[in-house]
């Protein structure tokens, strides 16, 4: 049994179809966009939508295959796992880009056959969820909004093994950085501490903004909606208080 859990699915539309190259060693690998659109009604009754994208990673023969069948403005599901690389561009600048490891992926229909926005609860247009089991980096912070919402905010750490034909047991550990809104934020304040073993169950969200300088920066967030506190409860706890909590931020 691993000792994390980084698991991410997805079903979206292919945006850019995928770009074939191969390793020094032979190995194909093929990279392309996928796009999903979320739908909610605010407060007031307004509608609202949103879209998120994705770089889809996926490797050796499912690359070659994806090459092939997949194209513009297809519905695809992705299943796969979160990785994070970062580099140093040429003017010394820290980037990171976070993607989406794909092992499996399944063709569904085209846009077009898509009758628009219409969509429920039970049969979304998209999909975006994601599952992590890991352990807190640091102590939650919570702040609120000018609107009296409460905003928790942690790091958490998932570690990935598997075995390599070449390289046997490997390891690779993942920090997510989680946001969670409303009464869960509060629950996340009170409960968790820097350490504690968590899962978290969420979608994937993008933010960008500009520093002083005028330079773009991204952060992409877990934003939480399911959390279950694993492991012993805290001595402090005296064995009461929930280990489980289900809330949908409100717009």
């Amino acid at each position: 049994m691993g000792r994390g859990l980084n698991k991410v699915t997805l079903i979206g539309f292919v945006e850019r179809p995928p770009e074939l190259r191969y390793t020094n060693q032979g190995q194909a690998v093929a990279v392309f966009s996928l796009s999903t659109h979320r739908y909610w009604t605010t407060n007031a009754g307004e509608s609202r939508q949103s879209t998120e994208w994705f770089s889809v990673v996926t490797w050796g023969k499912l690359a070659e295959v994806a090459s092939k069948r997949l194209r513009r403005n297809q519905r695809l599901y992705a299943e796969g796992h979160l990785q994070t690389r970062s580099w140093e561009d040429a003017s010394g600048q820290r980037q990171s880009r976070t993607e989406v490891v794909a092992n499996k992926l399944i063709p569904l229909e085209t846009w077009e056959t898509i009758p628009g926005p219409e969509q429920s609860e039970e049969m979304p247009l998209c999909l975006n969820r994601v599952m992590v089991i890991g352990n807190l980096g640091r102590d939650p912070e919570m702040r609120y909004t000018p609107g009296g919402q409460a905003i928790t905010s942690f790091s958490l750490a998932a570690t990935r093994t598997w075995v390599s034909p070449h390289e046997g047991r490997r390891d690779a550990t993942e920090w997510f950085n989680v946001v969670a809104w409303g009464s869960l934020a509060e629950i996340c304040k009170q409960y968790l501490s820097k350490g504690r073993r968590v899962y978290v169950e969420g979608e994937l969200r993008t933010r960008g903004w500009e520093n002083a300088s005028g330079q773009k920066h991204f952060r992409t967030e877990l934003v939480a909606n399911e959390m279950i506190i694993l492991g012993p409860r805290p001595a402090a706890n005296n064995g009461i208080g929930p280990t489980f909590y289900d809330d949908r931020p409100a717009f």
